[in-house]
Formats: structure tokens, C-alpha cells, sequence
């Protein structure tokens, strides 16, 4: 089981509404007062991130 980080919150709550389940969430290193989102990696979170970079560009 691998996992994936997510450091952009909208991008995180997109993927929730799409029906993915955060695994857990732990506080970003550099930035304290930021979460990290982890999700179990997927072909299909992927493409779903990956759609949504190509969105916003």
C-alpha cells in the first residue's frame, strides 16, 4: 500500500468530494501551521490530481 501526500487543501477536499477517503493527515515540515493530506495511491487519485493541475493551468 502506497501513499500519496497532498500539500494543497482545495486540491485535498476536491479529491474527497470525488469519493477518496483521507488516510491521515500529519503537519507539514516546513510550514507548521499546514497540513499534509495522505491518500492511499491510486491510478485513478492520480489521474483525478492530475486532471485538476491541468484545470488550473
Amino acid at each position: 500500500m502506497g501513499l500519496k501526500n497532498i500539500y494543497k487543501k482545495s486540491l485535498s477536499m476536491a479529491l474527497v468530494r470525488a469519493g477518496h477517503d483521507i488516510h491521515h493527515t500529519m503537519p507539514n515540515r516546513n510550514k507548521k501551521k499546514y497540513q499534509v493530506f495522505v491518500f492511499i495511491h491510486t491510478d485513478e487519485l492520480i489521474i483525478l490530481e492530475l486532471t485538476k493541475r491541468e484545470v488550473r493551468q
